[in-house]
């Protein structure tokens, strides 16, 4: 069964793809772009899994390699690491069940009028004009996902290096953005 978001109107959209806490959602012939948030999440769950494994595998192996007792304090800094990652994950799936906020839909492909907008309604151009390319971030040497149109540009998905690529997003907008 496909996932489904609900969209800031209540509305009830399927979602087409997901990357790092950007999706691509669709109802009936309107595509929605949106940041979800919880790109966060990707980074703190292997930030607080590597502490994790250090702090608990370690200490183990050196009990059984050296011959010596266990390191209470690292095994408790384990411990806490691990509860943080489940508490991370428990955050990003009680996000992931509310509604998109208004302010997180980055555009709106409305494919039966063949136009790019914002979600108050406003134009931003006709679909053929808009074009959609990796650009480079800063501080990142993933890349990210950006929209071009006459007149303007905006950051549609952010890769990170832990998270995942813009790929799935922009394999999912090429099927209805032809340049």
């Amino acid at each position: 069964m496909a996932e489904i978001a609900k969209l800031p109107d209540g509305t009830e959209a399927q979602v087409l793809a997901e990357s790092n806490g950007f999706q691509v959602l669709q109802a009936d012939q309107q595509v929605y772009v949106v940041d979800r948030g919880w790109g966060w999440v990707s980074t703190a769950s292997f930030v607080f899994g590597l502490v994790a494994f250090l702090f608990t595998v370690a200490p183990i192996v050196l009990a059984v390699v050296l011959g010596k007792p266990l390191l209470g304090a690292g095994v408790l800094l384990g411990a806490l690491a691990i509860g943080a990652l489940l508490g991370i994950r428990k955050a990003r799936d009680k996000q992931r069940s509310q509604p998109v906020g208004a302010r997180s839909v980055l555009l709106v492909i409305d494919l039966g009028a063949s136009t790019v907008r914002e979600l108050g309604g406003q134009r931003i151009c006709a679909l053929p004009e808009l074009s959609i390319g990796r650009a480079m971030q800063l501080a990142s040497s993933s890349r990210a996902l950006r929209a071009t149109w006459p007149g303007g540009r905006r950051v549609i998905a952010r890769g990170t290096p832990f998270g995942g690529d813009v790929g799935p997003i922009e394999a999912t907008l090429r099927r209805f953005v032809t340049r």
